[in-house]
Formats: C-alpha cells, structure tokens, sequence
C-alpha cells in the first residue's frame, strides 16, 4: 500500500511539475511576442526619430538663413539711420568733423553729406 501511495504522489507531482512547465512555456511564448512587439515599435520610433532629427537640422538651417538675412537688413538700416542723421545735422550747419565723429561717417562721406545737404548744398540745389 506504501508503494501505491508513493506512485500516486509521483504521478500527483508529476502532473504538478507538467502542468507549471506547461503555463511557464505558454508565459515565455507570450513575453517573448511582446518582446518583438517592442522591438518593432522601437525600430519604428527611431526610424521617426531619424527622419525628425533631418527636419530640425532644415529648420535650423533656415532659421540661421533668415537669423543672417535679418542681421544684414538691419546693417543696411542702421546705416541708412547715420545718413538721415548726418543729413539732419548737416542741414542745422553742423561741420564735417562733428558728421564724422556723431554718426561714424567717413571723411568722403561727410564731405558729400555737407556738400548735398548742408547750408552749401542747398545753394547748390538753387543753382539747379
């Protein structure tokens, strides 16, 4: 009687140890499908990744264009303010050192600005 007992407790605990193997399997089957699942998805975010790092590198690369674009329109302005400057003071009689010292010009360009503009200049445009 011992020994059926003993059959019947390895048979119980062979049915046991089955059954685990069994659902441990059917867990590594499943884990392993999500893994690939993961695997996919991350293949697909750094295919996005790739694509959306090229469109920053383009934005940023039109945004430095539009940055010089912007620095070179107000170099042109800021120089076009000198003039307008220096031909407000050069109408009031200042002289050409101040032009050139008050707004930055250079000599010729002070000349030319107290020849077109200053006291002189306007008898200049009399003549004609």
């Amino acid at each position: 009687m011992t020994t059926y007992i003993i059959v019947a407790a390895l048979a119980l605990l062979g049915l046991i140890i089955t059954g685990i193997g069994a659902r441990l399997f059917k867990i590594n089957r499943a884990q392993a499908e999500k893994i690939a699942g993961l695997q996919n998805q991350l293949s697909v975010l750094c295919i996005g990744a790739v694509g959306t790092d090229e469109r920053i590198l383009r934005f940023e690369q039109s945004l430095n264009k539009v940055k010089e674009h912007q620095n070179t329109l107000d170099l042109g302005m800021g120089s076009h303010h000198s003039y307008d400057h220096a031909i407000r003071l050069a109408r009031k009689g200042v002289g050409i050192n101040q032009l050139i010292d008050s707004c930055n010009l250079s000599d010729e360009e002070a000349h030319l600005i107290s020849r077109l503009h200053g006291t002189d200049g306007q008898n200049l445009h009399e003549m004609h």
